[in-house]
């Protein structure tokens, strides 16, 4: 790489920004945390799977990580005023607490803020206006913070029922294989995402693809490698820990970076 991430952002006129897993610090918090293994076994037994994405969301309720908010504000100092759009790959929306605007970012997979029935017509509802969501959420939390995570013999949860209706987190994941995916909560602006990229294609685009593995490489991943193999004025920078590899035909567009992407951003905001 000839040029650092700055200069790259300087010459660009416009960005597309992937966030993928390597973000992702509520999954990596509660796998390094003791005080959760107890709940995490009692998921990955049959029929209790449905829990996982609520103690997530717990954990994304009741903490917050000082390295994730100080490189997204980096990430978004170095964008400056260039015209970018944001997609992610994760639940967390933190890109919107940390400078990002709400219209120039997309999370197609999910999001921690909605609750979904099965039926994908129907309305989403805020998590946080279900009160017995919330009541599950909170004897999850009172059991880490007060008993260090320890089950009786008899514990058992239930899922969530709410005006007749077993809602789930707005998410598409493995736990919820069996339940459609309501898209009502990114679809407008993933069209708005759509017509950002049909306008890149004459522009000097730098596509900065952060920590993005292989949990949805469609979303992603692979198009953000179509785009800079049709783009000749497009150039990729990848940055991963162990993928960080990029295909042949766009080997002479592209910086592979075998980095952790969060701590890539860190350093490059400070120059080093």
């Amino acid at each position: 790489m000839e040029q650092g991430l700055k200069e790259q952002i300087s010459s660009s006129d416009l960005i597309i920004v992937g966030i993928g897993s390597e973000w992702n610090w509520v999954k990596k918090g509660i796998n390094n945390d003791p005080r959760y293994a107890g709940l995490l076994e009692y998921c990955s037994h049959e029929g209790n799977q449905f829990l996982l994405p609520i103690i997530e969301f717990e954990y994304a309720y009741y903490n917050t990580d000082k390295k994730i908010e100080e490189a997204y504000r980096a990430l978004r100092n170095l964008i400056g005023d260039k015209k970018y759009f944001l997609v992610s790959d994760i639940f967390l929306q933190d890109a919107l607490k940390y400078g990002f605007d709400e219209k120039r970012c997309v999370y197609p997979c999910g999001n921690y803020k909605y609750l979904q029935s099965s039926n994908p017509d129907e309305e989403l509802i805020e998590a946080e206006n279900v009160p017995v969501f919330m009541e599950l959420v909170d004897s999850i939390h009172k059991l880490i913070t007060g008993l260090d995570g320890n089950l009786g013999e008899d514990s058992s949860f239930s899922n969530i029922f709410f005006d007749g209706k077993e809602l789930y987190l707005n998410q598409k994941r493995q736990e919820y294989s069996k339940i459609k995916y309501n898209e009502k909560s990114y679809i407008e602006t993933w069209k708005d995402y759509t017509t950002f990229l049909s306008r890149t294609l004459n522009s000097n685009l730098l596509i900065l693809e952060l920590g993005v593995g292989l949990e949805y490489p469609t979303v992603v991943r692979w198009p953000f490698e179509k785009v800079a193999f049709i783009n000749n004025k497009a150039h990729l920078v990848r940055v991963h820990e162990k993928l960080y590899h990029h295909t042949p035909e766009i080997e002479n567009k592209t910086d592979s970076i075998q980095m952790n992407s969060v701590e890539y951003i860190l350093q490059e905001s400070k120059g080093l």
